[in-house]
């Protein structure tokens, strides 16, 4: 079934007008994606990431700790399913685009990262997206320290030293690590990075129709803020 365009911009400003976690998140990308794609099963890519999580918790022994798990998770996302970055073609519009990440695997940071947050939130983790200046990782915090993740490179997880180079690298050495950097992000603000960075992909593409879309469903976020 088609979903017109109008329809799709109606559910995305429905949703924004809602409450938006982890547990959603990955429906609103979706959403953004609805628009510009309008066969798209919402319902079936939630599904696919839903059976991924499935497939983490069939390889998670009863009793073992936590941190074992995420083990399980970064072997089925990143060595079974080969989640990666698109360093290659990165400001190709379909890197933004949850169902294009989930068929392709392989995608921008942030996109890639809400795969994971989906997942690591369905298997009971309390993880949050960190936006970094030029750059998105995952947070996931347990009872005595946290764990920084990166999706986009596989999921390594990274030191606070290897995420002070990392920043030195992506700002070109303007910036350095402060604990503001570090702050979890609302899944508001993630969509709303997810629609920017949309909007960037169209400009430099030469579609000012599409970029003018991503910019109007920014602005639907932000007035769903309380």
């Amino acid at each position: 079934m088609l979903i017109h365009p109008a329809e799709a911009r109606r559910r995305f400003r429905e949703y924004a007008d809602g409450e938006i976690t982890n547990d959603n998140l990955a429906e609103g990308a979706l959403l953004i994606a609805l628009e510009d794609y309008p066969g798209l099963d919402v319902n079936h890519y939630l599904d696919e990431l839903d059976a991924l999580a499935a497939r983490v918790e069939r390889r998670c022994g009863g009793g073992e700790p936590l941190v074992f798990r995420l083990g399980h998770l970064h072997t089925e996302m990143f060595d079974v399913d080969c989640y990666a970055g698109d360093a290659t073609n990165y400001y190709d519009p379909r890197n933004a685009y949850l169902n294009e990440v989930i068929d392709r695997k392989t995608g921008i940071p942030i996109t890639i990262s809400i795969v994971f947050l989906h997942v690591a939130t369905k298997l009971g983790f309390k993880a949050a997206g960190v936006g970094l200046p030029g750059h998105y990782i995952v947070k996931v915090q347990f009872e005595l320290n946290e764990v920084y993740v990166d999706p986009f490179h596989g999921g390594t997880t990274l030191t606070m030293a290897e995420i002070a180079t990392l920043l030195r690298e992506v700002s070109g050495g303007a910036t350095a690590l402060s604990p503001e950097h570090l702050r979890a992000w609302s899944g508001r603000q993630t969509l709303a990075r997810v629609l920017a960075n949309l909007q960037n992909m169209w400009t430099r593409s030469g579609d000012p129709r599409r970029a003018a879309s991503a910019r109007e469903r920014m602005e639907l976020l932000a007035a769903g803020l309380p």
